[in-house]
C-alpha cells in the first residue's frame, strides 16, 4: 500500500482515537508530544492534518499528517520510531479489527496488531480494566495498554475471517464445544485481563501479554500467548546508555511512566526470575553504547538470587573494555525488603523510585548475596 492510499483511507479522527484523544469543541486539545497545560494543538479534519503552537514541542512547528502524528506519538524514551515503522503501524489502523484487508490474508503480527487495538480501546469503556489499573498505579494515557473483555468475536463483530485467525494466534480456543444456538462456542484466552504487546526489533507485535483483572486464591494470574516471542516494551533503542531490567512487564509500566526516569533510562522487562531469554540477550548485546545495566529486582530472595545469575550471565556475555575503556558497569537497586518496583508505589510519591535507582549499588561477584544479608541485618 503506497504512502497516498494509506492517508486516503486513514483519517485524522481514527488516529486521535486509536491514542485516545478527542479535541475539544474548538478542535484543539493538549499537546501529547510535550508538557501542555492549555491546548495548543490545533486539529484540521478538512486535511486530516495537526500543528502544535508552542515553541515548546519537539514537532519543531512542522505541520503532521497521520503518519507524522504516528511517528511522534511512538516515540519511546525521545527516541522516535523510524517512517516505515510508522507506516507500518498506520496500515494496522486502517478498518480496525474488521478492516477491508481480510483477517485470512493477514501475518500474525497484523492480526495482533489489529486486536490490540481493539484492545486498548477497550480501556476506555472498561469499569473493571480501569479500577484494576488504577490499583495498580497504571495510567493507560501514559502507557500502551488494552483489556481483553471477551466479546470480540461476538454479535457484529462475529466475523469468520477474524475468528479463524485468532484461532490460529491463540486468542480464541478451539475446544469443541457449541453454543446456545447451536453454533461452534470458543473459549477466549487471557479474558478479562489487561493486555501488554511484545515486540520485535523492527516494532512489531509479535505476542502478547495479559495479567488477569480477576484474582483467583487472592492471587492475580497472568498469561503470555502461545509462541511468546518478542520483547516490552521493545528492543531498547540503539543508542541506549543505560538500561533498567526488571523482573515483570508490570513494574517496566510502572517505570515507563516515570518521565524522571525514562529521560536518562531505557527500561526493559524480563520474563520472571527465570526470564532472561536469548532474545533479551540479544537485544542487549547489540547495543554498542551501553554503559550500564542496572537491575531493579523484588525485594526477595528470588530476586536477589536472579540478579547474582543474570550478573554472572552478562558479565560473560558483554564484551569487557577496550582500548583503556571500562566494560558494561553492572549495577542493582536495593529494592526494600517484601517490595516490588509496581507496589512501592502504595503509599508513596512516584519520587521514591527515583531517588531509590539514584542510590543504586555496583553488582559484582559475591556482593549482591552480602548487600542483602546486609538489608535483612539492618531491619
Amino acid at each position: 500500500m503506497e504512502i497516498s492510499q494509506i492517508k486516503a483511507k486513514l483519517t485524522l479522527k481514527e488516529v486521535l482515537s486509536h491514542y485516545g484523544l478527542k479535541p475539544d469543541k474548538h478542535l484543539r486539545l493538549n499537546c501529547p508530544f510535550h508538557d501542555d497545560k492549555t491546548p495548543s494543538l490545533q486539529v484540521y479534519y478538512k486535511t486530516h492534518t495537526c500543528y502544535c503552537f508552542s515553541s515548546n514541542c519537539p514537532t519543531h512547528g512542522k505541520s503532521m499528517d497521520v503518519i507524522d502524528f504516528i511517528l511522534h506519538k511512538e516515540a519511546r524514551g525521545g527516541q522516535p520510531i523510524t517512517k516505515h515503522q510508522a507506516i507500518e503501524k498506520a496500515k494496522s489502523m486502517i478498518g480496525g479489527i474488521n478492516g477491508a484487508t481480510a483477517a485470512r490474508d493477514l501475518t500474525r503480527s497484523a492480526v495482533l496488531t489489529k486486536m490490540f487495538t481493539y484492545f486498548k480501546n477497550g480501556v476506555h469503556n472498561s469499569g473493571p480494566a480501569k479500577e484494576y489499573l488504577e490499583r495498580r498505579h497504571l495510567d493507560y494515557t501514559k502507557i500502551e495498554v488494552g483489556y481483553n473483555s471477551g466479546q470480540f468475536h461476538h454479535g457484529s463483530r462475529r466475523d469468520k475471517y477474524l475468528i479463524e485467525s485468532c484461532v490460529k494466534v491463540g486468542l480464541l480456543l478451539d475446544k469443541g464445544q457449541t453454543s446456545r444456538t447451536g453454533g461452534k462456542a470458543y473459549s477466549v484466552f487471557g479474558k478479562f485481563g489487561v493486555v501488554f504487546a511484545l515486540k520485535n526489533q523492527t516494532g512489531q507485535i509479535v505476542s502478547l501479554y495479559f495479567r488477569s483483572t480477576v484474582a483467583t486464591d487472592g492471587r492475580s494470574r497472568h498469561f503470555y500467548l502461545q509462541g511468546r516471542s518478542g520483547l516490552y516494551p521493545g528492543y531498547p533503542s540503539a543508542a541506549t546508555r543505560r538500561l533498567i531490567l526488571t523482573e515483570t512487564i508490570i513494574d517496566a509500566a510502572t517505570l515507563l511512566q516515570q518521565e524522571a526516569i525514562t529521560k536518562d533510562f531505557e527500561v526493559l522487562s524480563l520474563y520472571g526470575t527465570n526470564g532472561l531469554t536469548e532474545e533479551h540477550l540479544a537485544a542487549i548485546k547489540r547495543l554498542k553504547d551501553l554503559q550500564e545495566i542496572v537491575f531493579f529486582f523484588d525485594g526477595d530472595e528470588a530476586g536477589q538470587a536472579a540478579a547474582e545469575k543474570y550478573r554472572a550471565i552478562l558479565s560473560e556475555a558483554l564484551p569487557a573494555g577496550q582500548a583503556g575503556k571500562p566494560g558494561v558497569k553492572l549495577s542493582q537497586v536495593l529494592t526494600p525488603e517484601g517490595e516490588d518496583v509496581n507496589s512501592l508505589l502504595d503509599g508513596h510519591s512516584p519520587e521514591i523510585l527515583t531517588s531509590l535507582l539514584e542510590n543504586r549499588q555496583p553488582l559484582k561477584a559475591q556482593e549482591s548475596a552480602l548487600i542483602f544479608s546486609l538489608k535483612l541485618a539492618a531491619r
